[in-house]
């Protein structure tokens, strides 16, 4: 039973493929030779970054992360890559409850919607399967630095359209460093037009130290305000299963404050946190500073297992170890207070 209750909520569909499923998709299309320079690079990445630095990991090591992805986008070259890639991932993750985000794009020759009704497919088919036994639902990602408000629109009629209702919500993402098409006004736009149609939301924040990023934080988490303020008044917090914010890492002090006002649950994903120099080990971790116990609003994620060396279970014991657990809450009851924050399943 409690098994049952154990959620992967920030899971990137192309940074979870197993090693097996990329080597036969590398096979398939006749390109073996990136899978081994990935299998090269990854092992090298994993073993040097075992151990971190006091100081934290080189540049260098970080840029071997983003190497990873490339060589990933590679191996993946069509619609049928998507739709086996989403089942694999859900078979072979340490959770039973799972939400997989993956941005839409053009891939071998076919269009974005043909992307989103791979992802469909194979979330569809993960619901069919007796023999997977997990709930397996999908987030799609707006890219920041080339979405505007119209895909959002398109994004949420997708969400709203979703056959057996296996898409249930968005991500906001995209290279925190990257020009921004989704920004300001029009990004706390696209966060009210979801909530507006009752479509939940994700959105990567503060994940890097500049000040686009922390005007577009203000307008995400006053657009959130706003609209928590048009709810009737309610003892359950209007956040749970609708809004979780990912990282959280570079924030104001008013920011944190905002967001722990507010309720706002946060995303972690330990060693994804670790490896790109956000948690300096030696250090508190920077969301402890908003909730500093494992009772509060406080969402665990692998991110991108086969990147980073980051399955659930291990991301659990990562959590435990870096936030208080004042109530010795057990590893059982950390598990259902988790499926509080789902966007999908019976619970919502």
């Amino acid at each position: 039973m409690f098994e049952k209750n154990k959620s992967d909520l920030h899971c990137h569909l192309n940074g979870s493929f197993s090693l097996q499923f990329l080597e036969k998709t590398a096979k398939k299309h006749d390109c073996l030779e990136i899978y081994h320079q990935f299998l090269k690079l990854r092992q090298e990445y994993l073993e040097q970054t075992e151990n971190q630095p006091e100081s934290g990991y080189s540049q260098e090591l970080l840029n071997k992360a983003w190497k990873l992805f490339g060589l990933i986008h590679k191996i993946i070259q069509d619609v049928e890559d998507i739709t086996l890639g989403t089942i694999d991932v859900a078979i072979n993750s340490g959770a039973r409850y799972i939400e997989i985000r993956t941005t839409p794009k053009e891939i071998g020759g076919k269009s974005l919607n043909a992307y989103i009704d791979a992802f469909e497919a194979g979330l569809s088919e993960i619901k069919k399967d007796k023999e997977i036994k997990k709930e397996v639902y999908g987030l799609l990602s707006l890219d920041r630095t080339i979405h505007q408000v119209s895909d959002a629109q398109h994004f949420i009629e997708r969400v709203l359209k979703s056959p057996n209702k296996v898409l249930v919500g968005l991500d906001i993402c995209g290279n925190p460093e990257g020009n921004r098409t989704l920004s300001g006004e029009h990004l706390a736009k696209v966060i009210t037009l979801a909530l507006e149609n009752q479509i939940s939301i994700a959105i990567h924040m503060g994940e890097t130290d500049t000040d686009i990023e922390k005007q577009d934080t203000d307008a995400v988490l006053n657009a959130l305000e706003l609209w928590k303020n048009k709810q009737s008044p309610q003892e359950k917090n209007p956040f749970l299963g609708k809004v979780r914010l990912g990282h959280c890492i570079f924030l104001t002090q008013e920011q944190k404050e905002k967001i722990r006002s507010l309720g706002l649950p946060v995303e972690v994903c330990p060693t994804c946190h670790k490896k790109l120099n956000w948690h300096l080990e030696s250090k508190e971790h920077p969301v402890a500073s908003i909730y500093d116990d494992v009772s509060g609003n406080l969402v665990v994620g692998t991110d991108d297992d086969v990147i980073f060396g980051s399955p659930i279970k291990s991301e659990y014991k990562e959590f435990m170890r870096f936030f208080k657990n004042i109530s010795a809450m057990p590893k059982e009851q950390l598990k259902i207070h988790q499926a509080e924050f789902r966007f999908g399943g019976m619970t919502h």
